[in-house]
């Protein structure tokens, strides 16, 4: 039974505790590979952001996003496949792989996974065909099977996808004879990481973060949901979005910045996120920790002004907004904001009631 890989105490999928670690510095990383990071956020706000960007570029911007989740999934399938497992399945079929990422997919939230057809031979019309059911993003998943079927085989893919019905797609990833060739652009943002003294409850059954229990896991269904809020989230690697963003921004400058801030500002005020949480020095930080956003070394909250100075931050424009969001909700008044990396590596934003 699906039911039972949930720890007992938590609900918690016992895999995840094996395959993530919740730093004491404000991160989540794998394991195997403790460079390859991972934030735990909420579905809406993924492609929300993006529709934002493609409304002020004014064109779509789903090939870069699969094409940035492509590599940081690849990244982390290559790291979580042993070297025999990956050529086991290179000479016996995907089958094996098709269950384990179906598994995987399902416990970071990603939707309900089905293998569908597959034709392999180890030649140029070699093809996978996946059914997902509620992706928690398309584009993010067809990056994840294009990723996961490069780490196995080496080759080059194209993908494709199509609605069979509402909220149900088929995504076909065809796989070239050509070997696998890692384009220069889009290459994931390295991570530099200090330490922390981040000090999380942890599950007597599992050891997972405590703060686990505080959502629902379908696995069946492959979605996550905030016990709280009722929101979904998901598990995914931040290198992804801001690779895409930081392409994107390269060519078309501050109107990209201003849009990524601006819907997650919108986002925030829709009520995703719990003031309460936020109006405390200690409550922000772990509200921040736990998604594996950074660790809050300093917060200064006043009527006029909030000030947060952050070590080992990612997603910088999604927390920028998310701080002004923040501060309007509490403020009630329209607001400017700055933002700056510091020499040392830390990240600085300051939110001011405006006039």
């Amino acid at each position: 039974m699906l039911s039972g890989r949930l720890c007992t105490s938590c609900g918690a999928p016992r895999r995840l505790v094996r395959e993530l670690r919740w730093l004491s510095n404000g991160t989540i990383v794998q394991r195997k590979n403790p460079y390859h990071r991972m934030v735990f956020i909420e579905c809406e706000n993924i492609d929300a952001t993006f529709q934002t960007i493609e409304e002020i570029v004014g064109t779509p911007v789903e090939h870069l996003l699969i094409e940035a989740k492509r590599k940081a999934t690849f990244d982390f399938i290559d790291h979580l496949l042993p070297a025999g497992v990956k050529n086991l399945v290179r000479l016996a079929g995907t089958r094996l792989v098709a269950r384990n990422v179906s598994a995987l997919g399902s416990m970071f939230g990603y939707g309900r996974i089905k293998l569908v057809d597959i034709h392999r031979i180890h030649g140029r019309d070699d093809y996978a065909t996946f059914r997902i059911t509620e992706p928690y993003s398309l584009p993010l998943f067809c990056g994840d099977m294009a990723g996961t079927l490069n780490a196995v085989d080496r080759r080059e893919v194209a993908i494709s996808h199509e609605q069979v019905s509402t909220g149900v797609y088929d995504v076909t990833g065809s796989v070239s004879e050509h070997p696998l060739e890692l384009k220069e652009r889009l290459e994931p943002r390295k991570y530099h990481y200090k330490p922390g003294d981040i000090e999380m409850e942890r599950c007597p059954a599992c050891g997972g973060p405590e703060l686990l229990s505080q959502y629902r896991w379908d696995l069946e269904r492959g979605v996550i949901l905030s016990d709280e809020t009722g929101h979904r989230k998901a598990m995914i690697g931040p290198a992804a979005p801001e690779s895409v963003i930081d392409e994107i921004e390269g060519e078309l400058g501050e109107a990209i910045t201003k849009a990524v801030i601006e819907a997650q500002r919108r986002f925030v005020k829709t009520g995703y996120y719990s003031l309460e949480e936020a109006s405390s020095l200690e409550g922000l930080r772990m509200h921040l920790a736990k998604r594996g956003l950074g660790n809050l070394r300093e917060m200064e909250w006043s009527r006029n002004r909030l000030f947060l100075r952050l070590e080992n931050a990612c997603l910088h424009l999604f927390l920028v907004g998310l701080a002004q969001g923040l501060f309007e909700l509490a403020a009630a008044a329209d607001t400017e904001v700055a933002w700056e990396p510091t020499a040392d590596d830390e990240f600085t934003i300051e939110v001011k009631v405006k006039g």
